[in-house]
């Protein structure tokens, strides 16, 4: 009999056991994460293309010596754009000139507007717009209001560069003026500022 009750007591000690619901203790932890990418529009000095040189000036001087050869006086002002913005433009427009005394009009300097890019841009990322898709002058960029020079249908960038130093889309501007015994000693001026826009 006491074995009998023995037996019992260990069947519903187990039955007991059985029933307890142990519950498990969960722990968590979150690290939320928000990244928001900028839309970016730089131009540098392709001739000391760094960062540090966004939105640089550059100086065009021509010396004009009027001869029988009438060789051609050149320039050049070279700049680099980046932007991840899928549309952007190059504008210029320039200040009133000053003849100075030299006879020498807006018509008389020749504008030669070029385009290339990296090896990590993408060169179609912008198309020439007229009349700078051809040899101008100076007159095709006003004083009144800044003109279109390049539309911007990409951003400049089509390969990811972690350096950052093939990315770049330039643009390349020449002047240049034929001398002539017409023009007087004297300094004709003018600036051009260039602004890359979007959209």
């Amino acid at each position: 009999m006491l074995k009998q009750m023995r037996g019992l007591l260990l069947i519903m000690l187990l039955l007991c056991v059985n029933s307890i619901k142990i519950h498990e203790v969960k722990a968590a932890a979150s690290a939320p994460l928000s990244v928001t990418v900028n839309g970016s529009l730089v131009i540098s000095d392709a001739d000391n293309d760094t960062m540090a040189g966004a939105n640089p000036t550059k100086n065009v001087s021509l010396t004009v010596t009027p001869d029988l050869g009438h060789t051609l006086q050149s320039g050049s002002a070279n700049f680099r754009i980046r932007s991840n913005r899928a549309t952007w433009r190059l504008t210029a427009q320039r200040t009133a000139s000053s003849a100075g005394g030299t006879g020498i009009g807006d018509t008389d300097l020749l504008v030669d507007i070029a385009k290339s890019a990296g090896s990590s841009a993408n060169a179609a990322a912008g198309a020439l717009v007229a009349p700078f898709t051809a040899q101008t002058n100076l007159s095709s960029i006003t004083t009144i209001a800044s003109v279109d020079v390049v539309s911007g249908t990409a951003k400049t960038s089509s390969a990811k560069d972690n350096a950052n130093a093939n990315n770049w889309f330039q643009i390349g501007t020449t002047y240049s003026i034929q001398p002539d015994f017409f023009y007087t000693p004297g300094t004709f001026s003018s600036t051009i500022t260039y602004n890359l826009v979007s959209p």
